[in-house]
């Protein structure tokens, strides 16, 4: 019995031994895990319980102006006002707290469109989306107004708590239509699609370029070696919520953003509102570079849309009317527009005859009518121009002269001048121009199901038949012809700047090919464009006029259906004044000629951008 009483016992004392044993480990190990928690992983817990509470906010920059290079504003920055309102200044207290105050946001809301007399532009569920998501960033209700404008919707804050006025910067065209097509527009970016959208808890967007050169140069483009854009570098500022994203304490730290770099073009305004003025009425282009360099001096198409109506935004209503309009507004016809170029290819066409052999004395016998196998092409002079040789088949456009040289040669001949030329690929602006088409094998194969014969020769010969090119490429072989055979590559950007006016880029012009050709023949081809404007003769003698002397080519295109047809005119000239050459392409759309149509239009142009001094005296190298 006593044995029995002393093995409880023992038992007993065991087993408190062993609870005891096991509380003092169960502490041992919470010890330790707290200390491993609080002490060796506390710098860990601290920065994510920082991390919760603060919030990283990005602050965009403004962007640089563009400029043209006379320093004309072309696109601006425009101080205007936003009506914001305050999430945390307009939360409701008590139950039901979240749903009160999507209510009240959207009744203020509501308030302050029919003060503007506009609509309500927030709904419930977009409202919920913010508080959802950026709680702690205030929610822009209208923007782009003047404080004159705003002033109706400010009363309302003695009947709403949390709105508010903040500077609302938009993009401004101070020119509205100049150089529309050229400049671009911008617009908001999607926070989704940014790439820096990951480094921000709260996003407010850039302005960007959607389009010309506000999307070129609206970020750096380092395979040409720029650092710089208009869009600059954008800051941000560190803010404190509270459990919900309210903001509760305001930049904790920041950095202000970088502006945008400024823009400077190689446009002329005057000579870009002449060329536009001489557009008025017609639809069609202009392109004046300058020879030496490829620089853009002035590069206008009709119609244009208007710049003005595309800030504080651009109107669905005003989008859709320019989509809408028959005559295309929308479409940039000075590098996008493609053509088939009539005559005036007859400058390159004469190189090819050159380069072959042929004696430029020559005389070929026009009768009015070139004989195609069993068809044949007319010439413009009905009963003919008698004989001729190249200076005078120049001078007068003869179709019947070039289509039996042409012929003579061959396509191969002519196209390898073509190609050398430019045609057929593009130019290589800044921004995306055509190549137009070639006129090769493989195109009449593929797209007419038919091999090259010779009325396809005869046709190209006079700028007929497949071949189609943009006016600046009409313009860059132009300005070829008058600067020795060098191909420049055309360019609308001169240079970069920051905001104190130093340079940071600046483009060199850049030679991408040349002519093949001679400066002999060149000089006979400059010969014959010379007495195309100044011989009694001359198709495009109406381009004449007393502030520069022009050597030019009239030409004209038959387009359209056999039913419909109308014609495409065309005058190319270049000349020098004041120590710079001169080189242009204009088109006319559904014009009488070129030398009607346009010749007397370019005449102008120089006569208002040049004025009416004495001009530059003729070389007399390739003087009559």
């Amino acid at each position: 019995m006593k044995n029995g009483k002393f093995r409880i016992l023992e038992d007993g004392r065991f087993r408190v031994g062993l609870l005891g044993a096991l509380v003092v480990i169960g502490i041992s190990v919470l010890t330790a895990k707290l200390y491993f928690e609080q002490i060796r992983r506390g710098d860990d817990y601290r920065e994510r319980i920082s991390r919760q509470s603060v919030r990283r906010i990005r602050v965009p920059a403004r962007r640089g102006k563009v400029f043209s290079a006379d320093l004309k504003v072309l696109a601006d920055n425009t101080a205007g006002c936003a009506i914001v309102f305050y999430p945390e200044e307009m939360r409701r207290p008590g139950r039901r707290s979240r749903p009160r105050t999507i209510d009240y946001i959207f009744d203020a809301a509501s308030a302050v469109a029919e003060a503007l007399h506009r609509e309500n532009p927030l709904t419930r569920e977009e409202i919920t989306r913010h508080l959802n998501t950026r709680p702690g960033l205030p929610i822009r209700v209208f923007g782009g107004l003047t404080p004159e404008e705003a002033a109706p919707a400010l009363a309302l804050t003695r009947q709403f708590d949390g709105i508010g006025l903040e500077a609302d910067d938009a993009r401004s065209y101070p020119c509205g239509k100049l150089a529309a097509h050229l400049i671009g527009y911008t617009g908001r970016e999607n926070p989704r699609s940014a790439g820096d959208r990951e480094d921000f808890f709260y996003y407010v967007p850039d302005l960007i370029g959607r389009a010309g050169l506000e999307r070129t140069f609206d970020r750096p483009a380092p395979e040409e070696g720029r650092n710089v854009g208009l869009r600059g570098t954008p800051g941000f500022s560190l803010v404190q919520v509270d459990s919900q994203g309210f903001i509760r304490n305001n930049a904790l730290a920041s950095r202000e953003p970088v502006d945008g770099q400024h823009l400077i073009l190689t446009l002329d305004s005057r000579a870009q509102e002449l060329a536009e003025r001489a557009l008025q009425g017609v639809r069609g282009a202009l392109v004046l570079l300058d020879a030496n360099t490829g620089a853009v001096l002035a590069m206008a198409s009709a119609p244009s849309p208007d710049l003005s109506r595309y800030t504080p935004y651009l109107s669905q209503d005003y989008y859709s009317s320019l989509l809408n309009d028959p005559a295309r507004p929308l479409l940039n016809r000075a590098i996008n527009g493609t053509y088939t170029p009539g005559s005036i290819l007859k400058p390159l066409v004469a190189l090819a005859i050159l380069r072959n052999g042929a004696d430029p004395q020559r005389k070929i016998d026009c009768t009015g009518r070139a004989v195609i196998g069993t068809g044949g092409i007319r010439c413009a002079a009905r009963y003919g121009h008698g004989e001729l040789n190249l200076l005078e088949a120049l001078e007068r456009s003869c179709n019947v002269y070039f289509i039996e040289a042409g012929c003579e040669i061959g396509r191969a001949a002519i196209a390898e001048m073509l190609e050398s030329a430019g045609i057929g690929r593009r130019a290589g602006l800044e921004l995306a121009d055509s190549r137009g088409v070639a006129p090769t094998v493989e195109y009449k194969r593929r797209y007419y199901r038919s091999g090259w014969n010779r009325f396809d020769t005869a046709q190209l010969s006079i700028g007929q038949g497949i071949i189609l090119l943009t006016p600046l490429q009409a313009a860059v072989y132009t300005a070829a012809l008058a600067n020795g055979g060098k191909i420049m590559k055309p360019y609308l950007a001169a240079s970069l700047v920051n905001q104190q006016g130093g340079i940071l880029w600046e483009r060199k012009p850049e030679v991408v090919g040349h002519l093949a050709t001679t400066e002999a023949d060149l000089a006979v081809v400059r010969q014959g464009m010379f007495q195309v404007v100044h011989a009694p003769e001359g198709s495009g003698k109406r381009a004449d006029n007393p502030a520069i002397t022009l050597y030019g080519k009239t030409g004209s295109a038959e387009v359209g259906s056999r039913e419909n047809r109308w014609k495409n005119t065309w005058f190319i000239a270049f000349g020098t004044r004041g120590g710079r050459t001169y080189a242009l392409a204009m088109v006319v759309e559904e014009g009488a000629s070129g030398g009607t149509s346009c010749a007397p239009r370019v005449a102008e142009f120089f006569r208002q951008y040049l004025g009416d001094e004495k001009r530059d005296t003729v070389p007399a190298a390739i003087h009559p």
